[in-house]
């Protein structure tokens, strides 16, 4: 019997591998600095007893994160009611997604476990096309994939820089002979999962989602189901073909956000998501960040700000370019060829100072611009090759899968009885 250990048991991941590992006769401890049933509370980036668990492991999953928009950071989503995820300080951030894989593959190193899985995001890479040009604005469904070669460097995203940082010190401990191996997951969706299911749903609900740019960022979604076979393949392939390797991990279709999303709203029957310019969404987290900072809680930017930049400043700046929206039956300003910036500065103030919350009506979650402006997908081509997986889970199936359990839950309304006879 395998005996496995799964941080971060209690989220989205996390916890379904944990089930998977367990249903397959695997003997699992499970930790998360969160409660919850079969699940041991531990807060990894600290020292405690849960290193001891660590002791005659053969596998450690490493699945634990904040930050991320899961369901432990829903926050209540109405109709008409400004609102925004849990806002995580990138401190913490850093101290739990850089500390906490630091401290594990440390105590992991000690125990002598033979595989380490460490699962990040492809949002380390930055693949986002100046807006504006001529890729920006086409978009790159079907275009070229980004393989596992390409260059990781600094986003100013918080999230994606620490787990950039904590990709490193995978490496490093690879690299010293801990059989440590980097999944890079996708866009992945389906039960539970917060970011790209949860919170894109419940805000077309109340109205507040929208489409950035026309949708025509390219995603790269990947079911929950084939995250875990993924996940499962890799532990088992061999441990020299793996270790010390970065490996993406998408469902091997590219889509646009607008094709995304646009699954979502079919479920509800709703309309499309409306579109808005990224600059406008830039000058509402903008403006989260003034008012952050005016109570004294600054919080995680979403979006990166030029290097010295006060959020103040960067406010105004963005108010030049960006329009906030206005309430249901008010229309809202829009950028106007030859309008001066002035005039959008002022359109901004006088909707601010009106107590018109611009997250009552544009709002993305957990999202961020970063995810929702791609101009490239990822290539699976090498854990496929090394570890002979691939996704069997087709986009259209998977939302098969999702809107049957969003339904079960009563999250896209009263579920039809059965009819008998």
């Amino acid at each position: 019997m395998v005996r496995a250990v799964v941080t971060g048991a209690a989220g989205f991941l996390g916890g379904a591998l944990t089930h998977a590992l367990r249903r397959q006769g695997a003997d699992v401890v499970a930790l998360d600095v969160r409660r919850a049933p079969g699940v041991v509370q531990a807060d990894i980036s600290r020292p405690g007893d849960w290193e001891r668990a660590l002791d005659g492991a053969e596998l450690v999953i490493h699945a634990a994160a904040v930050g991320t928009g899961g369901v432990a950071e829903l926050t209540p989503v109405r109709p008409g009611r400004a609102g925004a995820p849990l806002r995580v300080p990138g401190a913490e951030v850093r101290r739990v997604t850089l500390g906490g894989t630091a401290a594990l593959l440390d105590a992991a190193a000690r125990a002598g476990v033979a595989r380490f899985l460490h699962l990040s995001c492809v949002d380390v890479l930055p693949l986002v096309a100046p807006r504006g040009s001529e890729r920006a604005e086409a978009g790159l469904v079907g275009g070229p994939l980004v393989d596992e070669t390409a260059p990781v460097g600094l986003t100013g995203d918080a999230r994606a820089d620490a787990l950039a940082a904590a990709e490193q010190a995978v490496g490093s401990a690879a690299a010293h002979g801990l059989g440590a191996t980097v999944m890079r997951i996708g866009d992945a969706y389906g039960p539970r999962a917060g970011r790209w299911t949860l919170w894109p749903v419940l805000l077309m609900r109340a109205g507040r989602f929208v489409l950035v740019d026309g949708g025509r960022g390219v995603l790269s979604p990947v079911h929950v189901d084939d995250v875990v076979a993924a996940v499962t393949a890799v532990a088992a392939a061999d441990r020299a073909a793996v270790a010390g390797e970065v490996l993406h991990v998408t469902g091997g279709e590219q889509v646009s956000a607008a094709e995304f999303f646009g699954y979502y709203s079919r479920m509800l029957d709703l309309p499309s998501p409306r579109s808005v310019p990224g600059r406008l969404v830039e000058a509402v987290d903008a403006w989260d960040r003034v008012r952050a900072l005016g109570a004294g809680r600054l919080a995680t930017p979403r979006s990166s700000a030029p290097a010295g930049a006060g959020p103040e400043s960067e406010a105004l700046e963005l108010a030049g370019t960006a329009a906030v929206a206005a309430p249901p039956g008010v229309a809202p300003p829009t950028s106007v060829p030859g309008r001066p910036a002035g005039a959008l500065v002022r359109d901004l103030g006088a909707r601010l100072v009106a107590g018109v919350d611009p997250r009552a009506r544009v709002d993305l979650g957990a999202l961020g611009l970063r995810e929702l402006t791609r101009d490239a997908g990822f290539s699976i081509s090498r854990i496929g090759r090394l570890a002979g997986w691939s996704p069997v889970v087709s986009l259209a199936d998977g939302m098969n899968r999702t809107e049957s359990w969003l339904r079960e839950r009563g999250l896209l309304g009263v579920q039809e009885p059965s009819r008998r006879g």
